[in-house]
């Protein structure tokens, strides 16, 4: 069913080591399935829906290991100016605002006219970031 890279880059994407969350559960559905595990038991095991199950292991059927990945989706993407980012960027590093306080989302969002939920995501992917190395 699975040809050796597949397996190889599924056990890969599965990993633990594997930040992704998403993918690596859509890798671990395709796994269990090439285990013969049924619909119901991957869901269960994966804590998961059968509808998830059904749908990851048909978009594999369709297009392999790449189909795991988002398909894009409707409408122009979003675009933060890099200056925007790099603002946002400087505030988190600083140690407090004007005000004595410190920076949280919703006051660096309304220093730098962006939303809190586009602050927050630029923050945890500064964070992630700077995890990783």
């Amino acid at each position: 069913m699975l040809t050796p890279s597949e397996r190889a880059e599924l056990n890969h994407l599965g990993s633990s080591a594997n930040p992704d969350e998403i993918l690596r559960l859509r890798a671990l559905i395709i796994l269990s399935w090439a285990a013969g595990a049924t619909g119901e038991d991957s869901a269960r095991l994966l804590e998961t829906s059968r509808r998830t199950v059904s749908k990851w292991r048909g978009r594999f059927r369709e297009g392999g290991v790449a189909a795991l990945s988002d398909r894009p989706r409707a409408g122009a993407p979003r675009i933060i100016e890099e200056s925007k980012i790099a603002e946002v960027l400087e505030l988190l590093e600083s140690p407090r605002p004007p005000t004595g306080a410190r920076w949280s989302t919703r006051k660096i969002a309304e220093h730098t006219g962006l939303s809190q939920s586009t602050v927050a995501r630029i923050a945890r992917d500064y964070i992630g970031e700077q995890a990783s190395q």
